[in-house]
């Protein structure tokens, strides 16, 4: 009886913590053997999902059925790539079809954005001239803004400094180049005196040269234009009944009043009269010289149809009784040039004509000029030859000495004499072969 509850007991004894200790980190084939065995039952009964392959799979297909097949990234859910359709009771397309009719409606807007851009580009000169101008007229309009409203002198520089190096032959150039002066006037009084050099050479005539050298310019000449207004008034009424003589005296005093705004009419109408009391050519060669002084001055459109006029009335009574020029010789003639324009050489002429000239006592004298006579040919001639004789000597040295100058000898000219009467038929009908030939027969 004692033994078998004193074995009962003693069964029941606690095991030393050591010894636990002990059996837990021993080794052998119990302690393999018990691993295994929990590795097997949690892979086959475990009840967390990451650990339950099937329920894995489940997961995994129900989610591409729901948001289809897209890549693993961070905020999944608000990608642009992928177009989500939740609705399960009905046949929809699948997350990769939405996403390709997206990409070709994008791609269609994207196609008609570059068309548009293209459209845009101008193809034909016309088109290409309106751009440029608006280019231009942008530059301006952008440095105004910055001088004028926001006060950014430096932005407004590069501004107009731009505007001059893409569109030097702009007519903003002389309003450009005054305000330059004004921005560098107190920063940079070099820089400042090269624009206002330049204003001055290039534009002599603009109202910015006049205010620039005159700040009181525009206050002074509006008094001045209001007295040369009132003269007008009596000029016009006296041209019109015929009193040319009159009205040239009244003319000339409104001149004496200076340069203003109202100069341009003035000196137009004083064209007018000398068309009524000198030649046809001196008429059109105002014309043309006031045309090219004041290139911006809106009466330069009518002065243009004077002159055009003018010429298409004289060839019509040419053409209707044929060229003649006169054939009497006993009189001052003029030494004549005539050479291309597009070679661009009447100031080398000129130039070496007057060298030649004052480089003789007997020819300083003489006056050197320039004239356009067409679209293709430019003049330049020597007035004051007194005879026949006199001026077929000086043709051939001149003739000979542009054919030892080596800017000059590679151009071709033609060289005549001519007396007054004949240059002025001949400038009317510019009859250059016709004149060439007649000079050929009698010189």
């Amino acid at each position: 009886m004692y033994s078998l509850l004193d074995s009962t007991l003693k069964a029941r004894t606690p095991i030393p913590i050591a010894q636990k200790k002990k059996r837990r980190t021993g080794s052998g084939n119990s302690t393999t053997t018990n691993n295994t065995f929990f590795q097997n039952e949690k892979t086959t009964t475990s009840s967390w999902y990451f650990e339950n392959p099937s329920a894995v799979a489940l997961g995994q297909s129900e989610f591409k059925r729901i948001w289809g097949n897209i890549p693993l990234e961070d905020n999944w859910r608000i990608s642009t790539r992928t177009i989500i359709s939740v609705a399960q009771n009905s046949p929809e397309l699948t997350g990769d079809e939405d996403e390709d009719a997206k990409e070709t409606e994008d791609k269609k807007a994207g196609k008609a954005e570059i068309q548009n851009v293209f459209n845009q580009i101008p193809k034909t000169e016309e088109q290409t001239f309106e751009a440029l101008s608006k280019i231009e007229d942008a530059y301006f309009r952008l440095g105004d803004l910055y001088y004028i409203q926001l006060s950014e002198k430096e932005n407004a520089g590069k501004s107009y400094l731009k505007l001059l190096d893409r569109f030097p032959e702009s007519i903003h150039v002389p309003d450009v180049l005054y305000k330059l002066f004004l921005i560098q006037k107190e920063d940079n009084s070099t820089l400042a005196n090269i624009y206002a050099e330049r204003l001055k050479n290039e534009f002599p005539n603009s109202t910015y040269t006049r205010v620039m050298l005159n700040p009181d310019y525009l206050r002074e000449t509006s008094v001045a234009a209001e007295k040369q207004k009132l003269l007008y008034k009596d000029i016009y009424e006296n041209f019109s009944k015929g009193n040319l003589k009159i009205a040239q005296e009244k003319l000339s005093i409104a001149l004496e009043l200076g340069d203003t705004g109202f100069t341009p009419q003035l000196e137009l109408f004083s064209i007018l009269i000398t068309g009524k009391t000198e030649d046809v050519t001196r008429y059109q060669f105002e014309l043309s010289e006031f045309i090219k002084k004041y290139i911006d001055s809106p009466l330069v459109p009518y002065a243009e149809v004077l002159l055009a006029s003018s010429k298409t009335h004289l060839e019509n009574a040419e053409k209707s009784l044929g060229i003649r020029f006169i054939r009497s010789f006993d009189e001052p003639h003029y030494f004549v040039i005539v050479h291309l324009s597009k070679e661009n050489i009447s100031n080398v002429l000129t130039s070496e004509i007057d060298r030649l000239n004052n480089a003789n006592p007997e020819l300083k004298n003489l006056k050197t000029s320039n004239l356009i006579l067409s679209d293709e040919y430019t003049l330049t001639y020597v007035v004051g030859l007194p005879d026949r004789e006199f001026a077929l000597a000086y043709r051939d040295n001149i003739d000979l000495e542009l054919i030892k100058n080596r800017t000059l000898s590679s151009h071709k000219f033609d060289t005549f004499v001519i007396t007054k009467d004949n240059f002025d038929i001949f400038y009317r009908t510019k009859g250059l072969d016709e004149y060439l030939a007649f000079f050929d027969r009698n010189y």
